[in-house]
């Protein structure tokens, strides 16, 4: 990386003539005419106006047409604008106003009776005192002709200083500037530098830039992408573009690494071609989660991703599903959903599953897809009404008791009409409820009790209001049985008494998990039997469908105080880049700098701290055991794990 001053007017020239130009994963201009005015201000002033960005590579990079009339073509290979594209795009537009691409001058005046730079009105426009600053930035400007053009001659006491001013403004164009130039050939470490760079108000992710890449590579792209996109918003199937673009990757053939669609290899016809098949593929998917995973709308995926599997095979056979296959596919989506299966290694998980769709199928196929959507779990393995402790409103098990109330046309109590996910009337919108009220249970019971799942109901907001604080004692005696057991409420009336909250809870986990075992296809469980450890991987955990030769990772170094025993342990989540160690005799983990720096107990604990320091917002569904990486092998930390299978 190299760092230097350079002239601003030098800069200037550089974009003018195509020696700089702009990255295609850049946006459009955004600053309005007081932008360029405050710069112009700063740079009067002596204030800092920050660097400029120069990315420097051999790829041939698909760039767009700046906002300003680039007159050559250069005959070198051009340096990339990272970051400064504002103002170097406003520098350039005063100091050569014929560059200005759309046509329309940018008038901008400096009064130089007061030392303000101003965007004049028509009727400020006519104020001889209010100088163009493109005539003073000019090269053989000569400031005591343009101040007796304004009538001030040079018998007026402030003729001097008002030359000075004039100069100082000319001045600009000799003020340096810091000029950083980044060299590199990876296009997505770069495309990873430009989003941290551009964090202000919504942080441009890596779909955003890709989608600005292809739209410079594809004519129509930008607007052909951007309709679709608008007709899944109208369809109330929303996806961000993170998805779409694994999804549109995967049919490309380049894996579901997206930023290789910018890639060299594919151009317009195969992006054209790519995309047909991503929209051809999303809307089979899109018909299969509503007709046959009764999923109205995309807003209760618990990923967007989930939509990719089921996208990918609808699109490899065409639509045509055989036998029981309908039937397997949900249940995958079901899963892929319930343990939140692309929490985690979202691109890595969707290659994999891309290879099992090429290469296996039937029942082979779906079982282990099931297998792997079951995370750590035994794919045979019941949910027991336990693991719906602790399970709240923003858990996947609740999005799933969703489906299966709409799928079962549960009926409103109080109206007895059947509820639906988007009512015309506002008042016959679909609210949970506290079956034990907030207002009667909060002082007496724990938080992690009353708010749980197994205290929640789907109810219209009328119905919510109608009950408000009553205890179900009290109002439960005026609701049909029916319509109580459609929602899966304890029939017994002695649960419905304030002290005998737990026990109501207690019952209705055990309803619950009896709905969820049954979407699932998963047996009913035995609630005598010991409950395994839902962290253990099972028994025939391997990796299936990767590739044979399996990339060896660079040890780290280990700290001298943690011993022999230490194994370098790595995480990449939101983004970051997290190195561990993990103490194979203790179990604790240490991450010695960064998010979450301390020593843990045990890998969960390490996760949960990671997460919530860059998101304080984060639920993390997975345990530390499939968080972490074992370093030198890429493998998950199960596989060290005591009792798992060994590296």
């Amino acid at each position: 990386m190299g760092l230097a001053n350079e002239k601003i007017v030098s800069q200037v020239e550089d974009l003018l003539h195509g020696r700089v130009v702009i990255p295609s994963i850049q946006r459009d201009f955004v600053w309005m005419r007081p932008d360029v005015r405050d710069l112009f201000d700063s740079l009067y002033r002596g204030y800092p106006v920050g660097a400029l960005l120069l990315w420097k590579t051999n790829l041939t990079v698909p760039f767009k047409t700046a906002a300003v009339v680039q007159a050559d073509k250069p005959t070198h290979q051009p340096l990339y604008l990272l970051d400064g594209q504002q103002r170097l795009t406003s520098l350039a537009w005063v100091y050569r106003p014929e560059s200005k691409a759309d046509g329309r001058l940018i008038d901008l005046r400096f009064d130089v009776r007061t030392e303000e730079f101003v965007n004049p009105s028509a009727v400020q426009g006519r104020d001889p005192m209010l100088f163009r600053v493109s005539t003073l930035l000019q090269e053989n400007v000569q400031y005591h002709e343009v101040l007796k053009e304004a009538g001030v001659e040079y018998s007026d006491p402030d003729f001097g200083e008002w030359m000075q001013r004039l100069q100082k403004v000319h001045d600009i164009r000799r003020q340096q500037i810091a000029v950083i130039t980044y060299e590199s050939d990876d296009y997505e470490e770069v495309a990873e530098l430009f989003a941290r760079l551009n964090k202000g108000g919504r942080r441009l992710s890596k779909g955003d830039l890709v989608y600005s890449a292809i739209a410079a590579r594809w004519a129509d792209g930008l607007a052909t992408m951007d309709a679709f996109h608008q007709y899944l918003r109208d369809s109330d199937f929303s996806l961000d573009r993170e998805a779409v673009l694994r999804l549109m990757s995967l049919l490309a053939g380049t894996s579901a690494r997206h930023i290789k669609l910018i890639g060299a290899a594919v151009d317009e016809v195969a992006l054209k071609q790519a995309w047909q098949a991503t929209e051809k593929a999303l809307r089979l998917a899109i018909d299969f989660l509503r007709e046959e995973c009764g999923i109205p709308r995309s807003g209760i995926l618990t990923s967007p991703n989930v939509i990719v599997v089921p996208a990918l095979l609808l699109h490899q056979r065409e639509g045509k599903l055989q036998d029981n296959e309908q039937a397997l596919l949900r249940r995958w989506v079901y899963t892929a959903m319930a343990f939140s299966h692309y929490s985690l290694q979202v691109e890595t998980r969707l290659d994999a599953e891309a290879r099992l769709l090429r290469t296996r199928d039937g029942e082979e196929l779906f079982t282990e897809l099931i297998r792997r959507a079951s995370g750590s779990r035994s794919a045979d393995t019941p949910l027991h009404p336990r693991d719906l402790e602790q399970k709240y409103s923003t858990h996947a098990f609740f999005r799933l008791l969703y489906i299966a109330a709409l799928r079962d046309k549960a009926r409103d109590w109080a109206t007895n009409i059947a509820i639906s996910d988007q009512p015309m009337s506002s008042g016959a919108r679909i609210e949970f409820h506290h079956v034990f009220p907030r207002a009667q249970v909060q002082s007496v019971y724990a938080k992690e009790e009353w708010n749980s799942l197994a205290n929640l109901a789907f109810v219209t907001g009328q119905t919510n209001k109608m009950i408000g604080a009553k205890l179900p004692s009290d109002y439960m005696g005026g609701i049909a049985p029916d319509r109580l057991a459609e929602q899966w409420i304890p029939s017994d009336p002695e649960l419905r008494s304030l002290d005998r909250f737990p026990d109501f809870l207690a019952a209705r986990r055990r309803l619950l998990a009896n709905v969820l075992n049954e979407l699932l296809g998963l047996p009913v469980p035995d609630e005598q039997a010991p409950r395994r450890d839902a962290d253990e991987p099972p028994a025939d955990e391997e990796l299936i469908a990767e590739e044979s030769t399996a990339p060896v990772l660079p040890p780290a170094d280990v700290p001298g105080h943690l011993g022999e025993q230490a194994v370098p342990i790595l995480a990449v989540h939101d983004g970051r880049h997290i190195d561990g160690f993990y103490d194979l005799l203790s179990g604790a983990v240490t991450i010695p700098s960064g998010p979450g720096q301390g020593t843990y107990d045990n890998p969960g604990a390490a996760a949960v701290a990671v997460a919530r320091e860059l998101d304080p917002q984060a639920v993390l569904y997975r345990k530390g055991w499939s968080f972490w990486i074992v370093t030198a092998t890429g493998e998950e930390l199960r596989s060290i794990r005591p009792g798992g299978r060994t590296v």
